[in-house]
């Protein structure tokens, strides 16, 4: 708590110890003070003598230059409320001091008087009231005065202006209150006589009030200084709430109050209703913030604008979209759609898309803070009340033009994809088998028995035993080398024959590709045929007696050294044959492995065009909005994770790592199936449940898991040490017993846990039995039972029933998630045709803008709207062209006015 920043002004504190401030002697914070006696006494006697007196020679020595003012630069004022803030946030000039909360303006300022003339008023602020001389939260004694505001303070308002006037437009100093004027506290105070007099006085209509306490809640951790202007900084995104953000300028407070006297009393003084805040915000759009209907009328039709746009680039119509102001956002639409003809209840409109429609009208880009886009993927349950009238009209357009092809053209591409993917990993041949060997002669187990057996053992056998023979009969028999080829496919043949006869009990056959590349070869011819044939006799003998002999002592064939292979013809062809060989998923010996082949081939070239698709969205539409798009669609972003992965299929295939292959096909299967459900959003029957379904995963089931998860580590390594005492009398002594036991190990334990509170518990409790800790171990199950099985999966069971509930329950929810799929299935189309195809669903109005033409059936009292918005906005033309004749005409005299001093 020490580090956080207090919510209580250092000047407010400062309110609380009085006794130090000479201002309040004169009025003090509950309404007394010595010029208020003064007051008193002569509003009783009429006799303002003594008061006059006071007034000069207690009030004039706290002002500047006898009341005249003083003009001071805009970064002095910024360092002096700088100040108040944490060390982080100070400005360097103060940060360098060693107390900055000694700094005094007036002696960084110096006596040196400021030349009006020869200054820009932009960069300085005429004072009055010495800065060094102010309240505890930078206030003047006029302040004072207006915040009490009974009579006889507003009796001593009016007397301190009559002697000095230049008071009127001095401002709170300090961080909290910054630039509070008595305008506003007027405005406040609901008092439109006091109002009329203080703008009869000079009061500036254009005073800003920017002070920490008239702040959005969630800027104030953000707001900073700068000296390069007399604003606050904030950061851009808010949410609008605050006690009392309103808008900064005068006009702005009374509207936002409700005061529509005092808005026409400083409209009429010349205030701008246009003028924009710290965040871009008008009066329009503070009333839609507020929702005050009557007084959005009002502002309006007297000349205010509904084209500008805030920080957020939010116009008044899309901030009510953004902030669901359901009646301020269709009163909106009314007012800016244009009627083309009526005939009895049947009224022909042209709503304008510029605000309204997700496509750029001009560039074809997709429009972040349109309308329709805020609606759309807005989250509060109110936007679900938007989803009516003209947007739904507008995304059936869209439907019907360009997104219902697309939609299902793409439903239909990904279930052929699905199907390629079904062929290819049901048809994908498992992992080698295993031969379990017998003992050899000295009772040993061959070392490496449970290898897988490959193909290659049979030619690495087969080489084995040429050698052999050779090495020892070769020499006696008359056999040339030409012969040689001939005499080892009979040899093959013959051996794979046996070896199948061996191996038959396991189901393993082998695959006679290399037998048909053996007979293939040209065998040369030869004269002496007796010879041959007594040598490839001789050969099957030795054969039939290897094999004896490899039956006899093992049924594991091993695979041996390929670096001394047979010769070969060239390396290519060999490195093709070894991969083909020694890879099961290389192998097409079979009709089913050429089409599983082929459905990998087209798989690969559908991911890769997928991916594709994906970059070409990414580039049209920004990195910030494609992730955006891929967030409301987790579904898709699992379906390109598995199109990325199946990218590095064909490496791990020419490498033969079928063992990380089949890994990742896994993690592809599970990833691509879901993407069924993106596209059954779009379905009315099972839409909704899709979105319970993301709603129970990221909503009840997080957090039940949070809670499960708490009990299931405790419990599962509370009986992992209960287990570790696990005796199975069945076991022989002196065998260990990890492999009987149930919880041999802390991961397996939390397993247990899991399925224990699946109600999965025979194979435990009965082993409760055969620990040294009995008693605890049931006593334990109980307990884990009722919290757990019990409790906490009936109570995420009773989450979800209502999340369901709800969802059901919601009018609009399958709405909202078909248009959700509307503007996702658009934003994949590219600008150019995007563009192409607002031209065919919207038609142009007079002014060139697009807009939605739609036939209305409206009711009397909506045809009386319709009247009273018509002559609303006759009213509004008028007096916006009345108030730029009368600009141009002041800016022609302020020209001529210059020209003149310059001659």
């Amino acid at each position: 708590m020490g580090n956080t920043e207090s919510n209580v002004a250092s000047g407010v504190k400062k309110q609380t110890d009085a006794s130090s401030i000479l201002l309040y002697k004169l009025v003090d914070l509950k309404g007394g003070g010595l010029l208020v006696d003064m007051m008193k006494r002569a509003t009783q006697t009429k006799q303002y003598a003594e008061l006059d007196h006071a007034l000069r020679t207690k009030v004039e020595p706290y002002l500047y230059n006898k009341g005249k003012g003083k003009w001071i630069p805009i970064e002095k004022l910024v360092l002096l409320r700088n100040k108040d803030r944490p060390k982080h946030k100070m400005l360097p000039p103060l940060r360098a001091m060693e107390n900055p909360a000694d700094y005094d303006i007036d002696k960084d300022m110096g006596k040196d008087e400021v030349d009006e003339t020869k200054i820009d008023k932009s960069k300085y602020r005429l004072v009055c009231w010495s800065l060094s001389e102010r309240g505890a939260v930078g206030e003047t004694i006029l302040h004072l005065c207006m915040l009490h505001a009974t009579a006889i303070h507003i009796d001593l308002a009016k007397r301190l202006l009559r002697f000095y006037p230049k008071l009127i437009n001095d401002v709170y100093i300090s961080d909290e209150y910054y630039g509070e004027s008595a305008l506003h506290i007027a405005i406040v105070n609901e008092d439109p006589a006091l109002v009329k007099f203080l703008l009869d006085s000079g009061s500036d209509v254009h005073e800003r009030c920017f002070g920490n306490f008239m702040c959005p809640e969630d800027q104030k951790a953000s707001r900073s200084d700068s000296l390069d202007h007399e604003w606050v900084s904030v950061t851009a995104e808010t949410n609008y709430s605050g006690y009392v953000y309103w808008g900064e300028y005068p006009l702005s407070f009374a509207a936002c109050l409700g005061q529509e006297e005092c808005y026409r009393l400083i409209l009429a003084r010349g205030a701008d209703p246009d003028k924009q805040d710290t965040n871009g915000n008008t009066v329009l759009h503070m009333l839609v913030i507020y929702e005050k209907l009557a007084a959005f009328d009002t502002a309006y039709e007297m000349g205010a604008s509904l084209a500008i746009r805030n920080l957020q680039h939010l116009t008044p119509l899309t901030l009510a979209a953004k902030l669901a102001r359901i009646e301020m956002f269709f009163h909106i639409l009314n007012i800016e759609r244009e009627i083309y003809w009526q005939i009895g209840s049947i009224t022909c409109a042209a709503y304008p898309l510029s605000q309204v429609d997700t496509i750029d009208a001009s560039t074809g880009s997709i429009s972040h803070n349109s309308a329709l886009n805020l609606v759309v993927f807005g989250e509060k349950d109110e936007h679900l009340e938007l989803m009516d009238g003209i947007l739904v009209d507008l995304l059936n357009a869209k439907w019907n033009t360009f997104v219902k092809s697309r939609f299902y053209r793409q439903f239909f591409l990904f279930w052929f994809y699905f199907l390629l993917s079904l062929i290819s990993f049901t048809l994908r041949p498992g992992p080698a088998a295993t031969v379990t060997e017998k003992k050899n002669d000295t009772g040993s187990p061959n070392p490496d028995r449970g290898k897988p057996v490959r193909n290659s053992s049979l030619f690495s056998l087969l080489d084995r035993l040429v050698t052999t023979a050779f090495a020892t009969n070769f020499k006696p028999l008359n056999v040339t080398a030409a012969h040689f080829d001939e005499l080892r496919f009979n040899i093959v043949t013959d051996l794979t024959s046996t070896l199948n006869n061996i191996l038959a009990s396991e189901n393993y056959v082998f695959d006679y590709s290399y037998e048909s590349s053996l007979h293939s070869r040209t065998v040369e011819p030869y004269e002496d045929r007796g010879d041959e044939q007594r040598s490839m006799n001789y050969f099957k003998i030795m054969i039939n007696e290897s094999l004896a002999y490899v039956n006899s002592t093992t049924r594991f064939l091993d695979v041996v050294n390929t670096s001394s292979p047979l010769p070969r013809d060239n390396n290519e062809h060999d490195w093709w044959n070894d991969l083909t060989e020694e890879c099961r998923l290389m192998q097409l010996t079979t009709f089913s492995t050429k089409i599983r082949l082929t459905a990998e081939i087209v798989m690969e070239v559908a991911a890769a065009l997928y991916i594709v698709a994906a970059l070409r969205e990414a580039r049209f539409l920004g990195l910030n909005m494609f992730v955006e798009n891929l967030m409301t669609a987790p579904s898709r972003v699992m379906f390109l994770f598995s199109c990325c992965i199946l990218q590095t299929f064909p490496f791990l295939r020419l490498n033969c790592a079928d063992e990380v292959e089949d890994m990742l096909a896994v993690v592809v299967m599970l990833t691509t199936a879901p993407y069924f459900l993106f596209f059954c959003r779009g379905f009315k029957t099972v839409g909704p449940f899709v979105v319970m379904i993301y709603r129970m995963i990221m909503g009840d089931l997080l957090r039940f898991v949070s809670i499960y998860l708490v009990f299931v580590m405790g419990f599962s390594q509370a009986y992992y040490i209960i287990f570790l005492s696990f005796d199975n009398p069945n076991t022989p002594e002196g065998v260990d017993d990890s492999v009987s036991n149930p919880m041999p190990s802390p991961v397996e334990s939390i397993m247990a846990m899991f399925l224990m509170s699946m109600t999965n518990f025979g194979d435990y409790y009965g082993a409760f039995e055969r620990t040294e800790h009995e008693m605890e171990g049931k006593f334990m199950f109980v307990v884990y039972m009722a919290i757990v099985a019990i409790l906490l999966v009936n109570m995420l069971i009773a989450m979800m029933g209502n999340t369901y509930q709800k969802i059901a329950e919601t009018r609009n929810e399958w709405q909202r998630q078909w248009a959700r799929i509307v503007l996702v299935v658009e934003r994949g189309v590219s600008p150019q045709e995007r563009l192409k195809k607002l031209m065919d669903y919207s038609q142009p109005m007079s002014d060139g803008r697009r807009a939605l033409v739609l036939r209305l059936s409206q009711s009397e009292e909506d045809k009386e709207e319709m009247k009273e918005i018509l002559e609303m906005k006759r009213t509004h033309d008028r007096l916006c062209k009345n108030r730029q004749m009368k600009a141009a005409k002041e800016k022609s005299i302020t020209s001529e006015a210059h020209e003149t001093v310059i001659l």
